[in-house]
């Protein structure tokens, strides 16, 4: 009976490593809900980026929509801006916009985790939290 039990817990474990260590850049591809930027909560807002297959990259920052590219190796990952819609908003949404548009290109890796996405900068730190959608 311990036997079974020690091959079934190392079947799942192998089964749980094979899921986090999903390619990223297939991973990634679709549209993402941006939680947090820099650890701070995004509120009332519909921020967001979507991946596509082809490198292209677009999203909102709260206030304006933005295009540009990406690139993937490894967990590697790297967002270009291109444009931008340059619209008013609420001041909050600004406030908003402006911290999404600086954190962008601090990006650098990226991991998945259970249909999250974290972005982090160099140093392992997290610029953003998204949810798929």
């Amino acid at each position: 009976m311990k036997k079974l039990m020690l091959a079934s817990t190392i079947l799942l474990l192998s089964g749980c490593q094979s899921l986090s260590s999903e390619n990223l850049e297939t991973a990634i591809i679709g549209d993402w809900q941006i939680e947090s930027v820099m650890g701070t909560p995004v509120v009332d807002s519909p921020a967001s980026l979507k991946f596509d297959v082809d490198g292209r990259v677009a999203g909102n920052n709260s206030c304006n929509n933005f295009f540009g590219q990406y690139g993937v190796e490894g967990n590697d990952i790297k967002l270009t801006a291109k444009g931008s819609t340059r619209m008013m908003c609420p001041e909050s949404l600004m406030r908003q916009a402006n911290s999404i548009d600086r954190a962008i290109p601090l990006i650098a890796l990226g991991e998945t985790n259970m249909g999250q996405l974290e972005l982090l900068d160099v140093t392992g730190k997290t610029v953003f939290v998204l949810n798929k959608l």
